[in-house]
C-alpha cells in the first residue's frame, strides 16, 4: 500500500540522495521501505524459530505510482535474478511486467475529480464506461496511442447547504488505461476538462490551492489512487493475482468531510467492482478470473488474426498462373531471413506468408514467379503446379514457372510501380517534375555487397507536395512528398529503392528502413499515417507478354493498397493529381 507523497524509487527527478548533502533527513523511496520492512520480518522470524540474522532479501519494481498517487504497488523478488535460466526462461519480475501490460490485467483507479460530471451539456454518468483515446507525449515528447477507459460514479454542483456546510464541485471517477503511458490517466482526465484535484502538472492550480488551505488536502497529493489490481497467472504466480486496495484516509476524509452524500451514492457502484473503501485487512478479492467480455475479445482478435493469415485477394487467374494482391509486412516465402525451418518461434511471429496463403486459396500448389519485398505491396505472379509431364518428359510445373520468369524478364514486359518518396521532385538543380520519362543506369550492389552492372530503371516524377512548417521550430525533414512511376528493366536486388536514394536523384522511398532516411521516416509514422514495416513501393501494373503456358499474355492492374490512401488522404492535392497522371498509364487508385 503505497502513501501519497512518497517516491518509488531514487531518480534524478526525486533528488532525495541530494538532501544529505544539505544536512536535510533523506526521503526514503517504497522501494527500500519494501526491502527493510520484508528485512525486519525475516530477521524476527529468524529470531524465533533458530536465531541470528539472515541476508536482506532484494526486491523490484513491477510498476511504478506517481509520487502523488496511492495505491496498490507491486513489487516482485529478486532472489532469482542472479539465478541462470535455461534457454528462453524469463525472471520473475520480467514474467509480472508483461502480465501486468497485458490485455488480460486490469488496473482500476480511484480519481477525485474537479468537475460534477458534465461537459458541454453531455453527462458522463449516463453513459457507464466509456473510452477516451488520445495520443499521450512521454516524458520525451514522443507521441504515443494511448486509451483509458473511465466511469464517472457520482458528482455534485458547487453548494452550501442549509447548514452553511460547503460542498464544492466534484466528481468520483473510475479509470481503467489499457496502456502505460506517463501520466496517462491525469492528462485524459484534463482533456476532458475534469482534472484531478491536487494535479500540479495538468490540473488547475487555483482549485488545488483552495483545497490544500481551506479543505486540508496534503501538499504533495495527487488525488489517484490504485484500488484494484487483477494479474492472470504466471510460472511465478500460477494463480494471478486479484488483490484490493482500501481508500486512503486523507482521500475517505475529504469524501466524508465535503461530499458525504456523494460517497454514499457511490458506495454501492465502488463496492460492486471489487473496491474496498474503508480498510478491513482482507485485501486479497479472490483468485484472478479473465472477464467474459475480455476473453471474448482476446478470442475475437485471434480469430481475425487467423483470418488476415489466410487472407488473399485473387487480381487474376488463368490455368497455369493467378495473379494476388500482396499486402504491406508479409513476406513472399519463407526464407533464412525469417529463421530456420527449424526455428519455429521465430516464424510463428511472422505472419503467413504469401506462397502458403495463396496455396490454400487455390487449392493446388503454387511457385512464386518474381517476388516484392516485405514492406511493399502490389500485383504478385504465380506459376500453378501441374503434375504432368510435357512431350518432352519435363515436369510441367517447372516449365510453366520456367516459362513465366522468361517473360517477364523480356524486353516486352513492362512491371509499373507507384513510389511515394521523400523529395520535391528536384534534386541539385534538376526538376524532375518536368523531364516526363527518363532512364538511369546505375551500377548498385547486391545484398552480398557484390557489383552488380548494367541495372537500368525509367522513371517519371509524377507530382509533389511540400507540408507547411506548423512553427519556426518545425523540422524542415518529412515536409516533402513526390510520386514516382519506376519501370525497372532489370531485376537487380532493391534496384528501384537504391536508385531512388542514389545521389543521381535523391528521393528515397518513404519507409525504407535500409536505403532511405530513418528521421524521416520516423517523421511519418508519427505525423502521416505510416505503418511499421511499410516501403511506399506498389507495384500497379503487370503486364508479360503470350508464351506457351500462357497464350494470351498478363495485363493486371493492382489498385493502391488502403494504407497508402489513407496517408494520401493528408495529402489531397497530390491525390488529385496523381490521379489524373496515372490515368494516362491505365493505372487507378
Amino acid at each position: 500500500m503505497k502513501p501519497p507523497s512518497v517516491v518509488c524509487h531514487h531518480s534524478g527527478w526525486a533528488g532525495s540522495r541530494s538532501r544529505q548533502k544539505r544536512g536535510e533527513e533523506p526521503e526514503i523511496p517504497m522501494l527500500q521501505r519494501v526491502r527493510d520492512a520484508l528485512h525486519d520480518i525475516d530477521t524476527k522470524k529468524a529470531q524465533l524459530e533458530e536465531g541470528g540474522e539472515i541476508p536482506m532479501r532484494k526486491v523490484n519494481l513491477v510498476h511504478r505510482l506517481d509520487r502523488g498517487a496511492s495505491g496498490a504497488l507491486l513489487l516482485s523478488f529478486a532472489e532469482d535474478e542472479d539465478t541462470p535460466k535455461d534457454k528462453g526462461q524469463k525472471s520473475s519480475t520480467t514474467e509480472l511486467i508483461h502480465a501486468l501490460a497485458s490485455k488480460e490485467a486490469t488496473k482500476t483507479y480511484v480519481a477525485l475529480v474537479r468537475g460534477e460530471g458534465i461537459l458541454n451539456g453531455e453527462d458522463f454518468k449516463q453513459k457507464g464506461w466509456f473510452n477516451v483515446t488520445r495520443d499521450i507525449k512521454d516524458e520525451k515528447g514522443e507521441a504515443k496511442s494511448a486509451t483509458t477507459l473511465f466511469k464517472f460514479v457520482a458528482g455534485q454542483p458547487e453548494t452550501v447547504n442549509e447548514n452553511g456546510k460547503e460542498r464544492p464541485r466534484m466528481s468520483i471517477v473510475l479509470a481503467k488505461p489499457l496502456n502505460g503511458r506517463w501520466h496517462q490517466i491525469r492528462k485524459h482526465l484534463n482533456g476532458i476538462s475534469h482534472p484531478i484535484l491536487g494535479d500540479s502538472t495538468h490540473g488547475a492550480s487555483q482549485v488545488n490551492r483552495a483545497w490544500k488551505e481551506k479543505r486540508n488536502m496534503p501538499g504533495e497529493r495527487t488525488c489517484l489512487h490504485m484500488a484494484r489490481m487483477k494479474l492472470p497467472p504466471t510460472n511465478a504466480v500460477p494463480e494471478g493475482i486479484d488483490v484490493s486496495c482500501p481508500l486512503l484516509d486523507d482521500m475517505l476524509n475529504m469524501l466524508k468531510v465535503y461530499a458525504p452524500e456523494m460517497l454514499e451514492e457511490a458506495r454501492p457502484i465502488l463496492e460492486e467492482e471489487g473496491i474496498i473503501i474503508e480498510s478491513n485487512k482482507e485485501y486479497e478479492v479472490g483468485e484472478y478470473q479473465m472477464p467474459d467480455e475480455l476473453l471474448e475479445e482476446i478470442n475475437n482478435t485471434n480469430k481475425k488474426k487467423k483470418k488476415d493469415d489466410n487472407n488473399v485477394e485473387i487480381i487474376d487467374q488463368g490455368e497455369n498462373y493467378v495473379v494476388v494482391r500482396k499486402p504491406p509486412s508479409v513476406v513472399v516465402h519463407h526464407s533464412g531471413w525469417t529463421g530456420k525451418r527449424t526455428d519455429t518461434k521465430r516464424r510463428r511471429k511472422e505472419a503467413r506468408p504469401m506462397l502458403q496463403r495463396v496455396r490454400d486459396k487455390v487449392g493446388k500448389r503454387v511457385n512464386p514467379v518474381h517476388r516484392l519485398d516485405r514492406g511493399a505491396t502490389g500485383a504478385l505472379l504465380f506459376s500453378i503446379a501441374q503434375n504432368d509431364q510435357d512431350e518432352h518428359g519435363e515436369d510441367i510445373a517447372c516449365a510453366v514457372t520456367r516459362t513465366l520468369i522468361e517473360s517477364m524478364q523480356s524486353e516486352d514486359a513492362t512491371k509499373t510501380y507507384i513510389a511515394l518518396c521523400d523529395g520535391d521532385g528536384t534534386w541539385n538543380g534538376k526538376n524532375y517534375l518536368d523531364k516526363g520519362w527518363f532512364t538511369v543506369d546505375l551500377n548498385i550492389k547486391d545484398e552480398w555487397g557484390n557489383i552488380m552492372e548494367n541495372c537500368s530503371t525509367d522513371f517519371c516524377f509524377v507530382a509533389s507536395e511540400t507540408f507547411p512548417m506548423v512553427d519556426e521550430d518545425d523540422s524542415p525533414e518529412g515536409r516533402k512528398a513526390a510520386v514516382v512511376l519506376c519501370r525497372p528493366k532489370t531485376g537487380a536486388w532493391h534496384q528501384i529503392r537504391l536508385h531512388l536514394a542514389s545521389g543521381t536523384i535523391g528521393h528515397a522511398i518513404i519507409g525504407d528502413s535500409s536505403h532511405g532516411r530513418s528521421r524521416t521516416n520516423r517523421i511519418w509514422k508519427k505525423k502521416r499515417r505510416l505503418q511499421k514495416e511499410r516501403t511506399c513501393l506498389h507495384l500497379a501494373h503487370l503486364k508479360i507478354p503470350p508464351s506457351e503456358y500462357c497464350p494470351e499474355g498478363i495485363d493486371v492492374t493492382c489498385d493502391l493498397s488502403q494504407d497508402m490512401l489513407d496517408m494520401f488522404e493528408l495529402m489531397p492535392e497530390l491525390l488529385e493529381k496523381t490521379k489524373d497522371a496515372l490515368a494516362k498509364e491505365g493505372i487507378t487508385l
